[in-house]
C-alpha cells in the first residue's frame, strides 16, 4: 500500500510559524540584533517549504499515473480543486484588509482587481496594508496554472523517466536561478524578482522528489538514505545557518542583494527545504518519535489550518500592533508574537471548520452535461496500477 505522507501537513505548519515569526521579527525591529535577528530574517525559509511540499503533492498524481501507465489526473478538475482550496478565503482576506483598515482608504479600482486576481506582484504600487506577504501565494498561483504543462514537459510520451524528470528539472532550475540572479537589474518592475521563474527551483524539486517516489527502483534506494532523519535534519541546520550569514544578501530594508548573493539564497533555501522534507517523504513513514509526533493530532490539526494562518497573520500582527499602540520596529517582540498568534490560530481554525471545509464539499461538483452516466465499468488493475490510483487519490486530496 502506498504510503500517505502523514507528516506533511505537520511540515505546512512548521512553514507557516517561520513565516509569522518572520514577520513579527521585521515589525518589531529583531532583524539588527545578532545572530538570533539574522535566523529570523532568514524564517522566509518557510516559503520554500510551502513550495517544495507543493511541487512534490501537485505533480505526484501525474507522475503517479505515467509510471502505472493510467489516464492523467483530469486538468480541469485540477484546477477546480485549487480554486476551491485558495480563493474563497484570500477573496475574504482581501476585501477584509481594504475595507477595514484605513492604510488601504486610498486602493483605486485597479489596486483592487490586482489583489482580487493575484496579480498584484505584476503591476505597480499594488500591495495594500496587511497584503504584503500574499506575493507568495501570486507565485504559487502561477506555479498551479503551469503545472500541466510542466508535467508534460517533463514526461512528454505520458510514460515516466525518471532520468529525464531529474535532468530536465535540473536545468530549469539553473535557468531559475539565473533569473533569481538577474531579475532585480533587468526589468524595471520591482517585483519581479518575485515572479514563478525565480522559484521554480523550490516547485522542481518537490515534481523531482515526487517522481522519484514513485518510481519502486528509486524509492528503495532512497528510502534507505531517508532512515537517519537527525542526520538530514542536521544537514538542513547546517545549511540554514549558512543562509543566515551576509553571503545571501542583506536583511530587512538594508538594500537589495548582490546577483550572487540572490543566486545562492536561492540555492540554500532550496536546499534546506529539501533535506527538511526528504527523510519525511521517503524512508519509514511512521518509525522513530519524531515522525510518529508530526503524524500526531495536533501538528495534523494545525496543518490543516496552516493556510488560514498564513493568510490571516499579517492583518492580525498589523491591526494588533496599532490597536494595542505599539510602534514599528520598538521592540516588544514576545508581546507582539503572542498576540498574534493567541488570536490568528482560533481564526484560523474556525475559517477552516466553518467556511474552508463547506467550500471544499464542492470539488467534486460537475455541471450536469459534464456527470458521466452510470455504468458499470469493470477492469482489470495490477498492483501497480492499484497502487497509482491510490497515491493520486491521497496526495491529490491533501494538497
Amino acid at each position: 500500500m502506498d504510503r500517505r505522507f502523514l507528516t506533511l501537513d505537520a511540515l505546512r505548519a512548521v512553514g507557516a510559524l517561520m513565516v509569522v515569526l518572520t514577520h513579527v521579527g521585521f515589525q518589531t525591529g529583531r532583524y539588527p540584533r545578532g545572530w538570533t535577528g539574522a535566523m529570523l530574517a532568514h524564517l522566509d525559509l518557510g516559503v520554500a517549504i510551502f513550495f517544495v511540499i507543493s511541487g512534490f503533492l501537485l505533480a505526484r498524481p501525474w507522475f503517479a499515473a505515467s509510471a502505472a501507465g493510467t489516464p492523467a489526473p483530469s486538468t480541469g478538475r485540477y484546477l477546480w480543486k485549487r480554486a476551491l482550496r485558495i480563493l474563497p478565503l484570500y477573496w475574504v482576506v482581501v476585501i477584509v484588509c481594504l475595507l477595514a483598515a484605513p492604510a488601504n482608504s486610498d486602493v483605486g479600482v485597479g489596486g483592487w482587481i490586482a489583489n482580487l486576481t493575484l496579480t498584484q506582484i505584476y503591476t505597480q504600487d499594488s500591495h495594500a496594508y496587511g497584503l504584503a506577504h500574499m506575493w507568495s501565494l501570486c507565485t504559487e498561483v502561477a506555479f498551479y496554472l503551469a503545472l500541466p504543462l510542466v508535467v508534460r514537459l517533463l514526461t512528454p510520451r505520458d510514460r515516466l523517466d525518471v532520468r529525464r524528470v531529474l535532468v530536465v528539472s535540473l536545468l530549469l532550475s539553473v535557468g531559475g536561478v539565473v533569473f533569481a540572479a538577474g531579475a532585480r537589474s533587468w526589468f524595471e518592475q520591482p517585483l519581479a524578482a518575485e515572479w514563478l521563474p525565480a522559484y521554480l527551483p523550490w516547485f522542481l524539486a518537490g515534481t523531482a522528489l515526487a517522481a522519484c517516489s514513485v518510481d519502486p527502483g528509486m524509492r528503495a534506494r532512497l528510502d534507505g538514505a531517508a532512515r537517519d532523519l537527525a542526520g538530514w535534519w542536521l544537514l538542513a541546520l547546517g545549511l540554514f545557518v549558512a543562509a543566515c550569514t551576509p553571503i545571501t544578501g542583506p536583511t530587512g530594508l538594508v538594500g537589495a542583494p548582490t546577483p550572487a548573493e540572490a543566486a545562492l539564497k536561492c540555492v540554500l533555501y532550496g536546499a534546506v527545504a529539501v533535506c527538511v522534507m526528504f527523510p519525511l517523504v521517503f524512508g519509514p513513514e511512521l518509525e522513530g518519535p519524531v515522525r510518529r509526533w508530526l503524524a500526531g493530532p495536533v501538528p495534523s490539526a494545525l496543518g490543516e489550518i496552516s493556510y488560514g494562518i498564513f493568510s490571516i497573520h499579517m492583518f492580525v500582527l498589523l491591526m494588533g500592533m496599532e490597536v494595542l499602540g505599539f510602534e514599528v520596529f520598538a521592540d516588544r517582540f514576545w508581546t507582539v508574537l503572542g498576540m498574534t498568534l493567541v488570536v490568528t490560530i482560533p481564526v484560523a481554525a474556525l475559517s477552516y471548520g466553518l467556511f474552508e471545509r463547506r467550500v471544499m464539499r464542492l470539488r467534486n461538483w460537475r455541471p450536469p452535461a459534464l456527470r458521466p452516466s452510470r455504468r458499470v465499468v469493470s477492469s482489470e488493475r495490477g498492483p501497480a496500477e492499484a497502487e497509482a490510483a491510490t497515491s493520486t487519490t491521497a496526495t491529490s486530496e491533501s494538497a
